[in-house]
């Protein structure tokens, strides 16, 4: 039997830190009578949400689309020329496993580019509101997001992907940190992070097949995203 959006929320955590959707409804609160009707747009880009975050997926959830946000540094490569061409032809992979860490539970995710070293690590905490929001928006259609930016590079990369076998992954991953903590600070989630590190010292370490989710290009998507909070 298919899992319900309830069924999912219900096996999430509460929410310590508040997702930019939330944050964006608040913002449009404070400007606005409380005793009215009203409806605030906000409009904005993705890219906008990443400041100067490089080499660092960030996991977000806004308006319902669930998204993979990355800027590239020169580091990393020297620009996008030929990196959009090659994720349409052969795609890319989203891992996600459920840890126990301590009393914690952490997801662990990874994000494999199909090009060589292009491969990064994120400890996400499912008590933060842009997580869940990726997650259960994710699951309801086995799809998601991916926006790829460079420093040294004005264009971006931006592709819709089918995500088939989300679900069962995710399921596994709720499985997995079922009735522990999870953790909200940098301070919190330090000793677990650095167990992580101790568990997978190279990002390659402990993927599997199991935990595998492969992003097929189906179209491109729009860096725009809109907010629109109801009073």
């Amino acid at each position: 039997m298919r899992t319900t959006d309830s069924d999912l929320m219900a096996l999430m955590p509460p929410v310590t830190e508040p997702s930019k959707t939330e944050q964006f409804a608040k913002d449009a609160r404070q400007q606005r009578p409380a005793d009215e009707h009203w409806t605030h747009t906000q409009t904005f880009s993705y890219s906008e949400l990443l400041w100067d975050r490089y080499d660092s997926p960030l996991y977000v959830g806004v308006s319902g689309r669930p998204a993979i946000l990355l800027s590239l540094s020169s580091q990393m490569r020297a620009d996008l020329d030929g990196l959009g061409e090659l994720i349409r032809r052969t795609g890319a992979h989203l891992f996600l496993q459920g840890h126990r860490l301590g009393w914690y539970g952490m997801v662990r995710a990874v994000l494999e580019l199909p090009e060589h070293d292009l491969i990064f690590e994120t400890p996400l905490t499912l008590a933060h509101g842009d997580v869940q929001e990726f997650v259960s928006a994710g699951y309801r259609n086995e799809a998601v997001e991916l926006h790829l930016t460079h420093t040294n590079d004005a264009r971006s990369q931006r592709f819709t992907c089918q995500a088939v076998g989300l679900r069962p992954v995710v399921d596994a991953v709720l499985d997995a940190v079922r009735g522990l903590d999870h953790p909200t600070t940098l301070d919190e989630q330090a000793t677990a992070v650095a167990e992580l590190e101790a568990r997978f010292p190279r990002i390659s370490d402990g993927l599997s097949g199991r935990t595998r989710i492969p992003l097929t290009v189906t179209g491109p998507a729009d860096d725009v995203v809109t907010v629109k909070t109801h009073n």
